[in-house]
């Protein structure tokens, strides 16, 4: 292309958000999906050159604008720590997405996550999202799926465990379970069994967090490898300090004055994001917790929203024992019913099972009417998007969960980027890549094993064919230029190649155009 061609004054960041718009107007529409996976390799820009800059971000972005419905609800997860030149963790990253977010969805709401307490001030300026602390007092279970999932010893913590009532409790079961692990026989025998490499990747969990995060991201597994080696010499001093300071950050990062930044007591809170979904408006909420000591709140974030905007069909939904009163109030009106029914004559008790029988084929008429009228009771359809999905492949159950939404709530959809430059691909995120690409994909790049394992029943012909457009895209990329392929389960060929070009001249700005009225 001749650079002459090129408008100059337009930023990069925005002039590949436009060519990407462009192309998904033009191909990309009309394939309906209730899960989207975005994949690349690097967790990085997948185009970054002179001419172009696309991230997960504006792909995402165009995504969601193409697929929200002017009657249904969206929610947009996104990561603000990414640390790309132009990641949300800067300042002109930060301002030039919102821009292209604010042109997508006018009026929509904004909520933020995290502590406030780092020097990205232009993150805190938005409405404080906090987790209900009475909801997750009456749900133990998913805080003990999410509590085993960081556990620094693999510990798999029951309900009862993870029980509490206020936040003095709260902090109390945080600082057992994630604190520094007494050297019980069992647990020096865990430890002696592990290779230090294990502790890489996925499976160290939040362990480096909860150690020391500088020293750990420099010095990565042979750090970890180390320490684990304290631990099975039991070098006492060496093992007492570290102990100390790991016991020193969970004591003042989990203090209650710092959970009360995430969870809200007021029996009567309401976030705002639920009230916001029933009124199609779009939701934004900005997470700051990426490789911090509250990564395990995050899980909590979607189970909570997911109760909050998703229908859960009726045999699902969690079954509560009646109460002691309950049970007497119910048998009283049973004893009443029997009292009064043998009080009455034959002629009287004709008369009202006709009458019963009427009222109840038109009570039956009735409910197939509003059922069929109001398929969710209330709830929009609404679509989620999970922005670096990878991260949460930590925390094996809920990971599980995230996947599973369309499964489990019929009226929500779910589109999340995935990065898979791992140095030890965990079963969590295999399984994820692989439903994530089982019905709609766009691929950008891959690592070669997941690669392999999820073209493996695609004849060889074809996978080829498909090794030779990644090549393509590779050339493309080293040019300036940037490719994707996509998947798309419905069609005949499955996989067709996507070449992100300049727009036709006075196009754009329809399509554009096309977008804001969508929304």
């Amino acid at each position: 292309m001749n650079d002459s061609e090129i408008d100059e004054s337009i930023p990069r960041y925005k002039r590949g958000y436009e060519w990407f718009s462009y192309l998904g107007h033009e191909q990309l529409r009309g394939r309906p999906w209730r899960r989207l996976g975005i994949f690349s390799f690097y967790d990085a820009p997948y185009a970054e050159s002179d001419l172009l800059y696309l991230s997960p971000k504006q792909v995402m972005l165009t995504m969601a604008s193409l697929s929200k419905k002017k009657e249904s609800g969206l929610v947009f997860v996104v990561d603000s720590l990414e640390k790309a030149e132009m990641g949300l963790s800067t300042p002109k990253g930060f301002s030039q997405f919102m821009e292209l977010f604010d042109e997508s969805f006018p009026g929509a709401e904004k909520f933020y996550f995290g502590p406030k307490d780092s020097d990205r001030d232009w993150l805190h300026e938005y409405q404080t999202f906090r987790i209900p602390l009475a909801w997750l007092i009456t749900r133990p279970n998913i805080f003990a799926e999410v509590l085993s999932d960081a556990s620094p010893v693999g510990e798999d913590i029951g309900p009862a465990d993870a029980s509490f009532e206020d936040f003095h409790g709260m902090n109390d079961v945080l600082v057992e379970k994630l604190g520094p692990p007494s050297l019980t026989e069992e647990v020096m025998g865990k430890i002696k069994s592990t290779e230090a490499s294990e502790y890489a990747g996925e499976a160290v969990g939040l362990m480096t967090v909860f150690i020391s995060p500088t020293t750990a991201v420099s010095r990565g597994v042979k750090y970890l490898g180390k320490f684990m080696g304290l631990l099975k010499d039991r070098r006492k001093q060496e093992v007492k300090e570290v102990y100390e300071e790991w016991e020193d950050r969970v004591k003042k990062g989990y203090s209650i004055e710092k959970l009360r930044k995430f969870f809200d007591e007021d029996p009567d809170y309401k976030s705002g994001i639920q009230e916001a979904v029933e009124a199609f408006k779009p939701v934004l909420l900005i997470t700051e917790t990426r490789g911090t000591l509250y990564d395990l709140f995050l899980p909590l974030i979607l189970q909570h929203l997911v109760e909050e905007v998703g229908y859960l069909p009726p045999h699902l939904r969690r079954k509560r024992a009646p109460a002691p009163e309950e049970e007497e109030t119910a048998e009283a009106d049973w004893d009443t019913d029997s009292l009064r029914y043998e009080s009455m004559d034959s002629g009287q008790i004709g008369h009202i099972e006709v009458e019963s029988d009427e009222n109840r084929e038109d009570l039956v008429m009735k409910t197939d009417i509003e059922v069929s009228e109001d398929e969710f009771e209330g709830k929009p359809e609404t679509i989620l998007f999970i922005d670096a999905a990878t991260h949460l492949s930590k925390f094996n159950r809920s990971f599980e969960f995230a996947l599973n939404i369309p499964e489990k709530y019929p009226n929500m959809s779910v589109a999340a980027s995935f990065y898979t430059n791992r140095e030890k691909i965990s079963d969590a995120l295999t399984q994820g890549v692989r439903e994530y690409m089982s019905e709609r994909a766009l691929v950008f790049d891959l690592h070669p094993d997941l690669f392999d394992l999820t073209t493996s029943n695609v004849p060889i012909t074809r996978k080829a064919w498909l090794m030779g457009r990644l090549q393509e895209m590779e050339k493309m990329k080293d040019e300036g230029g940037c490719g994707f392929l996509e998947y798309y389960e419905p069609d005949r060929h499955k996989w067709k190649l996507h070449i992100i070009k300049k727009p036709e001249k006075g196009v754009l700005g329809e399509i554009m155009s096309w977008f804001r009225k969508k929304s």
